[in-house]
């Protein structure tokens, strides 16, 4: 399976990679010498440390490993992995890097976390070597400084688990199971941003091995810090294209007892919306969780679980607190301006208890499963998109989204994170059908850019939304990103191709362009 078969999509290209030629590029540039030493390395992690093409076969665990690098959880083509590595510790990842910055010629690197990933950011489409951070797994929470320092294989819910040990929780809250790394890498979130922000505003410090090997340390683990250059955030995001994420400090917060929730039913998304625009300006303090559906969202959960919710735009809350008497303030005041905006306090579930409230998110969490199967199709594939709009938007981009998709015959399930602006359109689809929905998809990101939009909210932007950031950003926000990629990554071996196109023939013209 040769990578010039793994194009992303019809009309993508495959990133430009240095040094590299038509054999060289066949065998992803991995050869047994450079494996070697890789396995030199690596030495201390174990013999899976390093699974190569070169020697896996008929060996089912290696085989296995290698196909799941090869992709994502997107729908974006896979391209073959020749080459994983596995290392233990932040040390061991410094230096496979430095190996690969010395290499003749250099071999490439694509980081790989968890593989939750929806955009083909994690996928090898270069060749060269697949840099999992799976296995780097050391957790250390501090509870009186209400932080934990974790390496950037950890999962969400393991965090979670040794924080709640110590009465705390890691906020960012994504419906998968990221790897924290991973998250911080993509900028992912999920849906307790609107109080407790994303992954980005709760990372304080990071452990990164740069492209020449070397492990640096972005700021010292304090809530303030005005020294120099916030070099965190810039490797938030990044998507693996600057470094590789190997440590992080992240806030913790305290667990409140109390886990109260509701459905709430609006006669249109325009309504939900608006409800939803007025229920912010209160500042209810215990409101941790605003989610929306579409119609056909329910109705697809209604099939999925054997549910039979009104097929009506639907809002999900999930409220927090100490005490219940704050959770019930709090809900009243969210009620009567839902009633406001149209919805029927008699077609009102509340549930106080967390258990019981759970059972009513059922249809929130499941979407993508009720998606998959909802048409009952052999081969069914979902697109799941992304993207944020300003609240004041947010029902025309939708609105607008669902005729798009609906009139050209898929269905259109919205899941949105209505209180940031946030929504996600899936479209279940036939691999025949995939032209067709990716034009769509495109329409929805121009749509969104057009009112004031991101082509991403949480996502990131990997190869599928490359070319769209151009759009939003502008030719001089791009240039100034791509010289920032030059400046770190000069041989262009971290994930090349991904977020940003390499510009091979990049001149210090910016400054006359400012």
């Amino acid at each position: 399976m040769g990578l010039q078969d793994q194009t992303l999509l019809p009309d993508a290209r495959l990133p430009s990679v240095p040094g590299r030629d038509a054999s060289g590029v066949a065998s992803g540039g991995v050869t047994p010498a450079f494996v070697t030493s890789l396995r030199a390395i690596c030495s201390k992690s174990g013999p899976d440390a390093v699974i190569w093409t070169g020697d896996a076969a008929g060996n089912e665990a290696a085989e296995e490993i290698l196909e799941m690098a090869s992709r994502d959880m997107s729908t974006h083509r896979a391209a073959e992995a020749f080459c994983v590595v596995q290392p233990e510790t932040a040390e061991e990842v410094a230096a496979c890097v430095g190996l690969c910055a010395s290499w003749t010629p250099p071999v490439v690197i694509t980081p790989r976390g968890a593989g939750t990933g929806l955009e083909g950011g994690a996928i090898p489409y270069s060749g060269g070597i697949v840099m999992c951070t799976d296995k780097l797994k050391s957790v250390t929470v501090h509870p009186h400084d209400l932080l934990a320092v974790v390496g950037a294989g950890v999962r969400k819910n393991e965090l979670n688990k040794k924080a709640a040990e110590h009465g705390l929780v890691f906020g960012p809250d994504p419906s998968s199971n990221p790897s924290i790394g991973g998250m911080a890498s993509t900028g992912g979130s999920g849906m307790t941003t609107m109080k407790w922000g994303t992954s980005k505003e709760n990372v304080l410090g990071l452990k990164v091995a740069t492209p020449q090997g070397q492990l640096v340390t972005t700021r010292q683990p304090v809530r303030k810090s005005s020294t120099g250059y916030e070099i965190t955030q810039l490797y938030c995001g990044s998507e693996g294209t600057l470094g590789i994420i190997c440590e992080l400090t992240v806030k913790l917060r305290r667990i409140q007892p109390v886990r109260c929730g509701a459905l709430v039913r609006f006669p249109d998304t325009a309504s939900a919306a608006a409800a939803v625009v007025e229920v912010l300006k209160q500042d209810l303090v215990s409101l941790l969780k605003c989610e929306m559906l579409n119609a056909q969202g329910v109705s697809v959960t209604n099939k999925m679980f054997g549910t039979d919710l009104p097929l009506v735009p639907t809002l999900f809350w999930e409220f927090r607190a100490d005490a219940l008497p704050v959770v019930s303030r709090d809900y009243g005041t969210a009620k009567r301006i839902a009633v406001s905006h149209g919805a029927k306090e008699e077609e009102m579930q509340f549930a106080d208890d967390g258990q019981v409230m759970d059972s009513l998110w059922e249809a929130r969490r499941g979407c993508y499963l009720a998606s998959l199967r909802y048409r009952k199709q052999v081969n069914e594939k979902v697109l799941i998109t992304d993207v944020c709009v300003p609240l004041t938007k947010l029902t025309q981009c939708i609105e607008s989204t669902e005729s798009d998709f609906m009139d050209a015959g898929f269905p259109c399930i919205i899941c949105a994170h209505i209180a940031d602006g946030n929504f996600h359109a899936l479209v279940p689809y036939q691999p025949h059908e995939e032209k067709s929905v990716r034009k769509l998809e495109s329409q929805m990101i121009d749509r969104a850019i057009a009112l004031g939009g991101t082509v991403s909210g949480e996502h990131g932007v990997g190869l599928g939304k490359r070319d769209k950031i151009v759009k939003e950003h502008g030719e001089l926000h791009i240039d100034i990103q791509r010289r920032i990629k030059h400046a770190l990554d000069p041989l262009n071996i971290m994930n090349p191709g991904k977020v940003l196109e390499w510009d091979a023939n990049m001149t210090d013209g910016l400054r006359s362009k400012m």
